[in-house]
């Protein structure tokens, strides 16, 4: 079993309009379909990335408000980032992907107001346990099949110094407590050389700018209906 991660927003119970914290896992039945739905997608869409991935200047002040170069450099294209597009391209990414039975998607949603300073000390351990959690939750709901399972994700999630802690934990926590009896293996990526784990971040981005704005409902609907969008853990 291969599942992908990637985030959208911070883990920090202090900062303004940062309600929530969204982690995304893409799991594959296909990994070559889904990375030549990826190139497909990149490639009917190129012209339109290239234009969101422009500084955004404000009219008024002539000031930057939203910095670009993010999936783009040297008008090269680099990698998908879900903040960088606009709702229609979201709708797009929507209508593109949830026509593809090659994977899932898994949501885990961190509420920001109900943690404690002494958990954000820590934004890693809240990652970490609040993934083990909804692992723990999604294979007692059946929703993952009880076998070995690869985790990749972007390098960002964990410090250098304990990249195999990850990999330690699950494996100790959730054999320890019969949950699984598979086998986890942990790989972490800069995003830039993982296709997959790029998707993952724009499906985050869909969830966490649903969660700010409420305009998302038909988009996540539609993953509903199609098979793709199958399990929410909501922590704490």
């Amino acid at each position: 079993m291969n599942i992908y991660i990637d985030e959208s927003g911070s883990i920090n119970n202090h900062i303004k309009n940062n309600k929530y914290f969204i982690i995304a896992l893409v799991r594959t039945f296909d990994i070559t379909a889904v990375k030549k739905a990826y190139k497909r997608f990149v490639s009917s869409n190129y012209s339109r990335l290239m234009e969101l991935d422009q500084d955004k200047i404000s009219p008024k002040t002539g000031r930057i408000i939203k910095e670009g170069s993010k999936m783009f450099k040297n008008g090269k294209f680099k990698e998908l980032k879900g903040s960088q597009f606009d709702k229609e391209m979201k709708q797009k990414f929507v209508d593109f992907f949830a026509q593809k039975n090659s994977f899932e998607v898994y949501y885990i949603r961190i509420d920001n107001e109900k943690l404690t300073d002494k958990l954000c000390d820590n934004t890693a351990r809240v990652f970490n346990y609040t993934l083990r959690l909804a692992l723990e939750y999604f294979f007692n709901e059946r929703y993952l099949p009880d076998e070995d399972c690869l985790l990749q994700l972007d390098e960002r999630n964990e410090k250098t110094e304990s990249v195999h802690f990850l990999e330690n934990y699950l494996n100790t926590e959730l054999f320890m407590n019969g949950t699984t009896v598979g086998k986890f293996i942990v790989e972490y990526f800069d995003s830039i050389d993982n296709n997959i784990v790029q998707i993952a971040d724009v499906f985050a981005n869909l969830y966490y700018s649903h969660m700010q704005t409420g305009g998302y409902n038909e988009e996540l609907n539609k993953l509903k209906k199609s098979g793709i969008l199958k399990g929410l853990f909501t922590f704490p």
